[in-house]
């Protein structure tokens, strides 16, 4: 039981039903809410939070990779639609936050030299400036990322599965 739960959390390979990949993907987000709460809980800025941060990341790649990317196959796609889900997740990102202030504060901070000292009230200034501005932005950047990510779970959990073979293999038992 728990070689089969590793494989659907971490293996990519392989086909997965609708009811496999739902039960799967709760599990793995349990898995990453606990154990980022657990990062937060003990040492929040030494050296088990760094690595902690890492393998919290890699366990974040990779089992997402492995529970969408198994349903992706399952309905005869790859996992090239995760990897275009994150860069369009990316350019939204940079795009709602340079229309919501970044693009001055670039602005502001690309007349001084690259080796300039900058006055630090001048850099206080420039930071209260914007900072305002690019934080209301936040709700944005949220809302538009999730909505993004609650339609690409819904499009991959609920899209029905190829009933035979396809060039990732057979289907789920």
């Amino acid at each position: 039981m728990f070689k089969t739960a590793l494989y659907h959390l971490f293996v990519p390979s392989g086909r997965t039903d609708r009811k496999t990949f739902w039960l799967t993907l709760a599990v793995f987000s349990t898995l990453v809410v606990a154990f980022r709460a657990g990062l937060f809980m003990n040492d929040p800025a030494g050296v088990f939070y760094f690595w902690g941060f890492l393998i919290w990341m890699t366990m974040l790649f990779c089992g997402t990779f492995a529970v969408y990317g198994k349903r992706l196959k399952d309905f005869g796609r790859s996992v090239l639609m995760i990897i275009l889900l994150i860069t369009a997740i990316l350019a939204v990102l940079m795009v709602i936050m340079l229309a919501n202030g970044g693009a001055e504060y670039f602005d502001a901070y690309s007349q001084y030299d690259r080796q300039a000292t900058i006055d630090p009230e001048i850099r206080r200034a420039i930071n209260a400036r914007y900072q305002e501005q690019m934080a209301s932005a936040g709700t944005l950047v949220t809302g538009t990322i999730s909505a993004m990510l609650v339609g690409f779970t819904l499009w991959v959990g609920l899209t029905p599965g190829d009933k035979g073979d396809n060039r990732y293999g057979p289907p789920p038992r």
